[in-house]
């Protein structure tokens, strides 16, 4: 292998994974148990990307500014823990792998490249839905909402991955469909690809200034 690259990260949610319709019917399962109103999933779209507490937090804001309904601290921590519930329930059951995205991780993995995921999802979640599409085997590092003191866009996830593989920013590219993607990748001085067909709150991917944007996830081969 002659790349400048040794390490290729990948965020989860919107890059590899379409969970959207999941996640939707989660938060949708967990603020019916307190009498409010279903999300449309374009909404709930626009809501990921920071953790399950803020996706919920922004679910019971909109939630309840549609009914006037003022929710109680125990009401509120809930909502959070039934969303955790349901989501453990339906990890996998509408989510699908992204194109090409299976292919070019086992190319990738062929080719020696080390992989591994940095994602904001709820850590506990993280190697199921990998087992579930049957790639946890090509990663060499899965780290989720829980596994460091900081999450994205903070670029410590990067540079816990360049400690623990002993590399130099620049000998690692970062994947992701998120403005939270590519700042921590750029704080971090990691090389970045930033996916347009992710969850970047309706705001096109382009406009967070990645170091190349791509449609495809295939396209990666072309640069590494």
């Amino acid at each position: 292998m002659t790349s400048q690259f040794k390490l290729i990260g990948f965020d989860l949610d919107g890059t590899l994974v379409n969970s959207l319709p999941d996640l939707a019917l989660s938060v949708n399962s967990a603020l019916s148990e307190v009498d409010l109103p279903p999300a449309p999933e374009e909404l709930v779209l626009t809501w990921i990307g920071n953790g399950a507490g803020v996706l919920i937090g922004r679910a019971l804001e909109w939630a309840t500014a549609q009914t006037g309904k003022t929710l109680s601290a125990v009401e509120i921590e809930q909502v959070k823990t039934r969303f955790n519930f349901y989501y453990g329930e339906n990890l996998c059951n509408l989510s699908r792998l992204y194109p090409n995205v299976k292919e070019t991780l086992t190319a990738l993995k062929e080719r020696g490249f080390i992989l591994a995921v940095v994602t904001n999802k709820p850590t506990q979640h993280v190697l199921p839905v990998l087992k579930a599409f049957g790639i946890d085997h090509l990663f060499s590092e899965t780290l989720g909402g829980q596994s460091l003191p900081q999450i994205k866009p903070h670029p410590a996830p990067l540079y816990y991955l360049c400690g623990k593989f002993g590399l130099y920013p620049k000998q690692i590219l970062f994947v992701g469909d998120s403005r939270n993607d590519i700042i921590a990748a750029t704080s971090a001085g990691c090389p970045v690809v930033g996916l347009t067909y992710g969850y970047n709150y309706n705001i096109p991917i382009a406009e967070a200034h990645p170091d190349w944007v791509f449609d495809d996830f295939a396209q990666i081969l072309q640069i590494v």
